[in-house]
Formats: C-alpha cells, sequence, structure tokens
C-alpha cells in the first residue's frame, strides 16, 4: 500500500527547497534544525526518493526534489484553496496578509479590521526569493512586496516609495556623513542576495550603476544578519531600504542615506485573475491607511 503524502512535510520540504538551507528553513518554520531534518528524511523515505544532495558546503535538489517542487507547490496551493472553499461555506472568513521585512503593515490591518470584523486575517513573512511565487501558488491571498518583482500573472498596486541608504563598518571614513552618492563608494565590494531573481539583484545591487558601470560583488548573502555580520567585517557594503536599517540598529555599522539613487517601492499584489471581494477590501484599506516607516 502507498502511504499517503504528508501535508505538513511537504510544507517542510518546500521550506527547504525554497532557501536550500537547513537552518534557515528551520527558523522560518519556527522547529528545530534536527526535527526539521527527521521530517525531511521520513518524507524521503516515503516518497522512495533522495530529494536533496547534501554536502558540508551546499544542499542542492536532486530531479527528484525539483519535480516534488513544482508538484508540492500547487498541491499545497490546492489544499490552501479546499480550506478557503470549506470555511467560506460555513461562514467562516480569512484572508492571508503577506508582509517583507520593515514594511509597516499595520494601519492597514487596523483600518481592515474595523470594516471587515468577521474576517480572520493571518500574516505570512515574504521574502525576496519567493514573494512573487507565495502570491501565485495561493499561499498568500495579498502582500506587502518590495519592487522589483515578477509581475506576470499579479496585480499591482503601487503605495508609496522609501529611501535608500548603503551599511557601511561604523570605522569607514565615510560613516558620519548625513548622506553619501554611488560615486563616493564606487570602489567598494557590493554585497548580492543569493537566490534572488536578476532584477532584484540588478536593483539592490545597482548593478549596473547609472553610468553604466558595475560594481565589485562581494559574498552573497540570504538574510540581515548576514547583512550585518559581512558589512561589520568589512567584507562588503550593502543598500538597504531605510526602515529595514532602522530596525536593525548596530553600534559598529553606520546606515548612510544614499542620493542621486531611485528610490525603493512598496506595492500591494495578489493574482491577477482571483475574483475577490476580500482582497478589493484590503487594497482599499491598504491604499488609504499605509504608510512608510518613520526614519
Amino acid at each position: 500500500m502507498e502511504p499517503d503524502l504528508d501535508l505538513r512535510r511537504l510544507r517542510y520540504f518546500v521550506a527547504v527547497a525554497e532557501r536550500l538551507h537547513f537552518g534557515q528553513a528551520a527558523a522560518a518554520l519556527h522547529i528545530t534544525q534536527p526535527a526539521l531534518s527527521r521530517q525531511i528524511q521520513q518524507l524521503e523515505h516515503d516518497v522512495g526518493v533522495e530529494l536533496f544532495a547534501r554536502t558540508s558546503r551546499e544542499v542542492t535538489l536532486t530531479p527528484g526534489g525539483e519535480q516534488l517542487l513544482r508538484d508540492g507547490l500547487r498541491l499545497l496551493a490546492t489544499a490552501h484553496g479546499a480550506l478557503e472553499r470549506t470555511r467560506h461555506a460555513t461562514g467562516m472568513r480569512t484572508l492571508t496578509v503577506g508582509f517583507m521585512l520593515g514594511v509597516n503593515v499595520d494601519p492597514a490591518l487596523r483600518l481592515f479590521r474595523e470594516r471587515h470584523p468577521e474576517v480572520d486575517l493571518q500574516l505570512q513573512r515574504l521574502r525576496w526569493w519567493n514573494q512573487a511565487e507565495t502570491l501565485l501558488d495561493g499561499r498568500v491571498d495579498v502582500g506587502f512586496v518590495r519592487f522589483p518583482v515578477a509581475s506576470q500573472g499579479l496585480g499591482l498596486l503601487p503605495l508609496y516609495t522609501e529611501p535608500l541608504t548603503v551599511a557601511l563598518p561604523s570605522s569607514h571614513p565615510l560613516a558620519g556623513r548625513p548622506s553619501v552618492r554611488l560615486a563616493d563608494i564606487a570602489g567598494e565590494r557590493v554585497l548580492r542576495y543569493a537566490d534572488a531573481p536578476p532584477a532584484w539583484n540588478a536593483f539592490w545591487s545597482m548593478d549596473p550603476r547609472p553610468d553604466g558601470t558595475q560594481p565589485r560583488h562581494g559574498p552573497a548573502v540570504r538574510d540581515m544578519e548576514e547583512i550585518v555580520e559581512y558589512v561589520r567585517a568589512g567584507s562588503g557594503v550593502a543598500f538597504l531600504p531605510g526602515p529595514i536599517a532602522a530596525a536593525f540598529p548596530r553600534p559598529d555599522v553606520a546606515y548612510v542615506p544614499i542620493t542621486g539613487v531611485q528610490a525603493g517601492q512598496i506595492v500591494l499584489a495578489w493574482e491577477a485573475a482571483r475574483d475577490s471581494s476580500l482582497i478589493e477590501a484590503f487594497a482599499e484599506a491598504a491604499q488609504q491607511a499605509t504608510r512608510p516607516e518613520p526614519l
């Protein structure tokens, strides 16, 4: 008898497959890394296929893992849709809202709750490598995302722009300035974002720069903790939205406003093919209530 595919283990698998990092996936799932490894091993036993190729330095998907990721995203989206339709049939209404680090979603949530107290609002953190996919596969109904985003299949509502900063070691000669220009840091190595779409790295690594030159590339990073560690060690600088910089104050890292570059943009996004009165209502609330984080 074929074993059933456990949706919980499938969600764990997708979390690892999207990040190719067991530690980061475990943190996102709020479980320990050994527990996550055991769940993945059990899933591999259930399906009879090795899903990840693991070495001491990296984790990659096997051909079987790549196929399960494609099918698994569809299965999870179908399960989510079935649950939502069941809740709707019994009078329960749920809206899952995605958000990115540094985006102030509270005003929109409060206004929406005032207007629709019967709706259960759920929150889910979005990352630069999956902000479009989570909307298109149904894990998130509507999300606050940062440009650039793969817009095919998405409805987009621009909300506001946010200033950009450059993260420098506090010992850097430019760390005490009120602002800098790209030309001031032209010789610095720039951190890039691991697993990010090319358009994301092009914008957030300023590559190419407005004058057509390319920056020197530093290490690839996956989260703010890695950015802070690399910057404080002098391994590279990073361009960040002002609200994120404000949320990660460090005595040995300076966040200096950068002038002469395009501002970052926050947009509300949802699957364009969906006809949902709740999404429309939330978009209206977000447009009226959302403001950037004060710096």
